[in-house]
């Protein structure tokens, strides 16, 4: 195993914690999400929610860094699931919730996603390991994570071939790209006639 290097940061862009800096361990395959694309995303959800986040429950399936993650816990969010297999990444993104004394309704812990199978999210955030065919394992088993009402959050690699998306009954909403990650935000079609 490699060892673990020092941390650099990465800056909260929203919410009570606005402007905070958290440590982000450097690891093979973490890409922190930009603070532009975060703080794109977070106001097409603003858009969606009417500016409520408190009522919601949210799991980030690779938290990685925890960025997003710990932009809904910064903007009040009642409960916030952040999951990665990592578990300096996970050791990490807790001294951020011990310092923030986030609720008990904020966990990080260290799990893979696709064994997750109790509860269903408001918004599920997938932003996976480049380069793993994440999208075409992760789908099916998010299925009994979500509502009818659920959004998810899809950011990939630039090229990355996203139409099992469309056929697992999703449909894009909002999208965008930079240089190096497309990203989206989905509805399940059922909500879309």
């Amino acid at each position: 195993m490699k060892p673990v290097k020092k941390p650099h940061q990465i800056r909260i862009i929203g919410g009570e914690h606005r402007r905070t800096m958290i440590d982000v361990l450097t690891h093979d395959g973490l890409r922190p999400s930009s603070s532009r694309v975060r703080e794109t995303v977070f106001n097409w959800m603003m858009h969606q929610w009417g500016g409520v986040f408190e009522d919601k429950r949210v799991l980030d399936a690779f938290a990685g860094s925890g960025a997003f993650g710990l932009e809904c816990v910064s903007r009040g969010v009642r409960e916030v699931v952040l999951l990665d297999t990592h578990a300096p990444a996970i050791a990490q993104i807790q001294k951020t919730l011990h310092k923030w004394q986030a609720g008990k309704g904020i966990v990080a812990r260290q799990q893979d996603v696709l064994t997750l199978k109790t509860g269903t999210f408001d918004w599920i955030i997938l932003d996976p390991p480049f380069g793993q065919d994440w999208l075409s394992k992760i789908l099916p088993a998010i299925a009994p994570l979500y509502h009818a009402d659920t959004w998810l959050y899809v950011e990939t690699e630039i090229n990355a071939d996203v139409s099992m998306l469309s056929e697992n009954d999703w449909i894009c909403i909002r999208s965008g790209k930079t240089t190096q990650v497309q990203y989206g935000l989905w509805q399940q079609t059922t909500q879309n006639p």
